[in-house]
């Protein structure tokens, strides 16, 4: 579907800016007279269809955003009170939230645990309803995602807004490239926000297509397609209110005054994000008690880190993964 495919005008219109390849709102809205089939008040009919879908969105107020409680800074529960706490109610229904660290750090348990949380009630910090899962490298952990969905059902069954599965409420999406992803944001990602069926877009991750498929003279093509996909993300999350939740892979700092380990994507990335989190595995391990059914559990220490956030100063809270899922705990239990 072409851009000329959205404006409301008659066929005949339409067949006379194709035949004059004008198919882009930008090279219409810069018509300044009559030219082939198209007289001038024809002109004006298109400029004018075409600058209401430019601005579809009308500016809001500051007076308005204060006084509208849709607009207002709601949060999503992690799940884990421990968590919730270091970040004040949860994950921002607002703006981006990246997820960054090393391998087997917990980011793609993360995620997975918040697809859950957020088929909460609102009661007890949900959302209501499912999520989208667009995955960009590996293969979507589905056994992982099942054994949490049992126990999460188990703890939390009566804090559900729907007793069904809830695995029929994340809605997984394979994407193999740029243009497969921004397809899925443009298309599906649009019908499954304005329905309900979901309140919440997770993507595992956002450096998957950026890392090897630009040459190097092909930087500033690669920059214009991180800040497309960044800029689509922060429109839904702003025009929904839903939180929008990132993995991102780290790289290695070349600047001896900055940490060893920052996220990837650089600047251009970087300034589409609201809050970073980045986890962590660290050299310390410890035996958590679990259920009869399983027994005691020696597992790795991990962190997570406050990087920066519009509403939180800079904390690191500690934390282990089990059969159930992240849970943080305080530092004197070590």
């Amino acid at each position: 579907m072409t851009e000329l495919d959205q404006i409301d005008i008659d066929c005949r219109l339409k067949a006379c800016l194709r035949k004059l390849r004008l198919t882009t709102l930008k090279s219409i809205l810069y018509l300044t007279g009559p030219v082939g089939g198209l007289s001038p008040s024809d002109v004006e009919t298109v400029k004018l269809a075409a600058a209401k879908i430019v601005n579809k969105e009308q500016p809001v107020s500051a007076k308005q955003i204060f006084e509208n409680e849709k607009l207002h800074h709601l949060k999503l529960t992690t799940g884990c009170a421990v968590l919730d706490q270091a970040l004040r109610g949860g994950i921002l229904c607002s703006g981006i939230t990246e997820i960054s660290g090393e391998s087997a750090s917990g980011k793609t348990q993360f995620a997975l645990q918040l697809s859950l949380t957020s088929q909460l009630t609102k009661q007890y910090g949900g959302l209501d309803s499912g999520a989208l899962y667009i995955c960009t490298e590996d293969a979507f952990p589905s056994k992982r995602l099942y054994q949490m969905i049992k126990n999460f059902t188990a703890s939390h069954g009566n804090k559900l807004c729907n007793q069904g599965n809830l695995g029929d409420k994340i809605f997984i999406e394979h994407v193999a490239d740029f243009e497969g992803l921004m397809s899925c944001l443009s298309n599906k990602a649009p019908i499954l926000l304005n329905s309900g069926a979901v309140k919440m877009i997770i993507v595992d991750s956002v450096a998957a297509h950026f890392r090897s498929d630009y040459e190097s003279n092909e930087m500033y093509k690669r920059a214009q397609h991180i800040c497309a996909m960044g800029s689509l993300l922060c429109k839904y999350s702003h025009k929904h209110q839903i939180p929008v939740v990132c993995i991102n892979q780290v790289t290695s700092s070349m600047s001896p005054d900055s940490r060893q380990l920052i996220p990837s994507l650089g600047l251009a990335w970087s300034n589409h994000v609201t809050n970073r989190i980045m986890l962590a595995r660290t050299q310390r391990s410890l035996t958590i008690q679990q259920d009869s059914a399983h027994g005691p559990l020696e597992t790795v220490v991990r962190e997570m880190e406050v990087v920066f956030a519009p509403h939180l100063p800079t904390i690191t809270v500690p934390f282990v993964i089990d059969h159930e899922g992240m849970k943080g705990f305080a530092q004197n239990i070590l």
